[in-house]
């Protein structure tokens, strides 16, 4: 698949795809991981932007807090896809 970003999105997008499923994490480790620890507003941005939502899983990003921010689909989509991953995972 070729996707059609920024290289900063790319790279944030292509990072979404090594979360493993029935797992999260932070929009704070995701920007670490892409290499910019302060960055987590811009990758939530790029999260957002993603083209691909249910093939590149944006949904496994979560506040810190462990709160579910953000999500194209609404809070609720996201709270159900993340419960059928956890259900479904092993």
């Amino acid at each position: 698949m070729h996707l059609y970003g920024t290289p900063f999105q790319i790279k944030v997008w292509n990072e979404l795809c090594h979360i493993p499923f029935g797992e999260t994490i932070s929009y704070q480790t995701l920007a670490t991981r892409v290499g910019n620890p302060n960055a987590s507003r811009a990758v939530g941005a790029a999260n957002g932007n993603n083209p691909v939502s249910l093939i590149i899983p944006c949904h496994r990003v979560i506040g810190s807090d462990g709160s579910l921010t953000g999500y194209e689909g609404g809070i609720p989509i996201k709270e159900k896809l993340l419960a059928f991953e956890k259900q479904n995972a092993g």
